[in-house]
C-alpha cells in the first residue's frame, strides 16, 4: 500500500514536471456510481492530467451519476450517505472497465484508483528510478 501511495505522487510529480512531452498519452476516464436507485452519495474524485496539480472535486448526488474527465490517472472516494441499498463504483477508461467495486455496508465507502499500466512509458521509468 506504501509504494503505490509513493508511485502515484511520484506519478503526480513526473506529470507536473513534464506536462507537455505527455500530452498524447492521457485517457478519456469515467467514474460511474451506480447501484440502488436513487441511493444518496457523497465524496471526491480525482483525474489527474499532465496539467497543473490536480485537485479533488467534492461530489453530492443521488444514484446513479457519473463524472468524466481526460488524464493519465483516476481516483475517487464515495461514501453512502444511508444505511440501506448497494453503492457500485466503476472506473472506466475509455468504454473500459480498469476497476470497479461495491458495498452494502450502511454508510459504506469505496476508494478507487487507475494509475497507468504496468507497461506504460510512465510505469517503466518510474520502475528504472525506483529499481
Amino acid at each position: 500500500m506504501k509504494r503505490s501511495k509513493l508511485f502515484f505522487i511520484l506519478l503526480i510529480i513526473l506529470l507536473f514536471g513534464c506536462s507537455e512531452g505527455l500530452k498524447g498519452v492521457e485517457s478519456d476516464y469515467t467514474i460511474k456510481v451506480t447501484g440502488a436507485n436513487q441511493l444518496p452519495f457523497s465524496g471526491h474524485y480525482t483525474i489527474a492530467g499532465t496539467g497543473a496539480m490536480p485537485k479533488p472535486v467534492q461530489v453530492t448526488g443521488k444514484a446513479p451519476g457519473e463524472y468524466t474527465g481526460k488524464g493519465l490517472a483516476a481516483a475517487c472516494v464515495i461514501r453512502k450517505t444511508t444505511a440501506e441499498g448497494t453503492l457500485k463504483v466503476e472506473i472506466l477508461r475509455g468504454k473500459e472497465v480498469v476497476s470497479t467495486t461495491e458495498t452494502v455496508a450502511p454508510f459504506g465507502i469505496i476508494t478507487l484508483g487507475k494509475i497507468p499500466d504496468t507497461n506504460s512509458i510512465i510505469n517503466q521509468i518510474l520502475g528504472k528510478i525506483l529499481g
